[in-house]
């Protein structure tokens, strides 16, 4: 086997250049297949870390009209967040009362109108909610702070601003609005905060507490009643409770409404968890998909072995003939190109390992010095997955392309006569 192993490498050296190219494409095919799916388990991971904190939420909206046929809707109430808030598989309800200055056709109806003595924003909407609003919805702040439980109790005048409302009366810089005084429908409120950007429609938008937006800003003005509720954001005990949870809301809420014919509904409870199971479930179709079109490289790589190998036994004709007339043996011919074939294949496999690796923890380190770590970018949990499993997958499909590719062209050099081997020219 030394023997046979020893002649093997004298064959690749003493063609540097075309074994070299013959490995180019293993290489890449190796690599390109490493990488991927490292890319791919990144991204998975990725929107997985982001969907994660929304997939076991359930909001539950009143209907805009009534059934027909069935009784009057009923809108959601103070009752309904307090019956909803002890159900054994809620972790956390978040109620909102809104008031919107827009209608659906753009036009300005009942208008919430914030004001300086120095600037006017008319067209911002108002929700009013608790002090886990912020944490519920995984939202951030540019500039100040949210306000307190105790704020929310005693209904406290204060306002947190989207960043469009605080540039408009303030100016660019969010710092400029906290503690100032804003005026809401000739209420007064302390500005105590402004939102980071999270979308048009959140952009546009005051918070405070839900007593304080129904003391005069929603309420009546809106045709809406004291004790009214506009949505609730729940969160199940865990994802896998889902299920058990909205069909606990939906009972509750058919049993405060005397609602008996699920048909006459006058509510929805919808889940995000369908829609993120189809967003992740194409998410895993895509970093499945691409590794196994990387694959097809591989398979143009063994291609490109098998040829090589059929030159190298046409090119080495009168060798194989001597050594076939002092004593060969068709195995040792066999075994000779056989091995010449994996070690073709397995270097290049080795190559292609060290580079896609090498690649791997040079994006690494390169997102780290991005800040991709704990920043709130698009990058922010994004990180390769470097695994042992399709590295040695990678690896092992080298070597077998390897042996397959070189079976054919050392069967052929085996099945040589001496006396015609030994004629060839």
């Amino acid at each position: 086997m030394s023997d046979i192993l020893t002649i093997a490498l004298r064959g690749l050296r003493a063609h540097k250049l075309r074994s070299m190219l013959t490995m180019l494409g293993l290489i890449i095919g190796v690599a390109a297949v490493i990488l991927l799916t490292s890319l791919g388990q990144g991204l998975s991971g990725a929107v997985n870390a982001a969907v994660e904190p929304v997939a076991n939420s359930i909001t539950v909206v009143p209907k805009l009209s009534p059934i027909p046929g069935g009784p009057a809707a009923r809108p959601l109430t103070d009752e309904d967040l307090e019956s909803i808030s002890k159900l054994p598989h809620v972790a956390e309800i978040v109620p909102q009362v809104t008031g919107s200055s827009t209608s659906a056709a753009g036009q300005v109806g009942k208008a919430v109108t914030a004001s300086t003595p120095g600037a006017q924003y008319r067209s911002a909407s108002v929700v009013g909610t608790t002090a886990n609003y912020l944490s519920a919805r995984q939202m951030s702040l540019a500039a100040g702070g949210f306000f307190t439980d105790a704020q929310d109790q005693s209904g406290a005048k204060v306002a947190i601003l989207g960043p469009l409302v605080s540039s408009a009366l303030y100016g660019p810089d969010p710092h400029q609005a906290v503690n100032k005084t804003l005026r809401i429908n000739n209420i007064l409120f302390k500005v105590i905060g402004v939102l980071d950007s999270f979308g048009a429609a959140n952009d546009n938008v005051v918070i405070m507490p839900m007593k304080a937006a129904r003391a005069g800003i929603i309420g009546s003005n809106f045709g809406t009643s004291a004790d009214q509720i506009s949505s609730l954001s729940v969160k199940a005990t865990s994802t896998a409770d889902v299920p058990v949870a909205k069909a606990e809301i939906i009972q509750t809420l058919r049993n405060n409404h005397r609602i008996e014919d699920p048909q006459f509904d006058d509510f929805q409870a919808q889940d995000l968890g369908s829609r993120v199971k189809t967003f992740t479930g194409i998410i895993d179709l895509v970093t499945t998909a691409v590794p196994a079109v990387a694959a097809i490289s591989l398979l143009v790589g063994g291609i490109g072995v098998l040829n090589i190998m059929l030159v190298s036994v046409t090119d080495r004709t009168r060798e194989i003939g001597t050594r076939k007339a002092v004593g060969a043996s068709d195995g040792a011919i066999m075994g000779q190109f056989v091995l010449e074939s994996i070690t073709l294949a397995g270097l290049g496999g080795l190559i292609g390992i060290a580079l896609s690796v090498g690649g791997v923890l040079g994006l690494t380190a390169l997102l780290a010095n991005m800040g991709g770590a704990g920043s709130r970018g698009p990058l922010a949990s994004f990180h390769p997955v470097l695994s042992p499993a399709p590295i040695a997958a990678a690896f092992g499909i080298s070597l077998l392309i390897g042996l397959v590719a070189g079976g054919y062209p050392a069967w052929r050099a085996a099945r040589l006569e001496p006396i015609e081997a030994l004629r060839f020219e």
